[in-house]
């Protein structure tokens, strides 16, 4: 079970990473705690970041070493 949730997460990371992120945005919303706007940064570079290095962008650059 516990490995099925692994590679969901790992499969579909960065959605997962905007959810985190909008939880934090409701929890925010709802306590105006500003310690949630900071982990909210840290989450959005986090999620940057990690798209900005997937595979996928890098599908030209294996093709050409085909």
């Amino acid at each position: 079970m516990m490995s099925a949730i692994w590679q969901f997460i790992k499969k579909y990371e960065f959605f997962v990473l905007v959810a985190i992120w909008l939880g934090l945005l409701v929890a925010y919303e709802i306590t105006e705690d500003a310690t949630f706007t900071s982990i909210m940064g840290l989450v959005a570079i986090v999620a940057i970041t990690r798209l900005a290095v997937h595979p996928m962008w890098k599908k030209d650059e294996q093709a050409e070493k085909e």
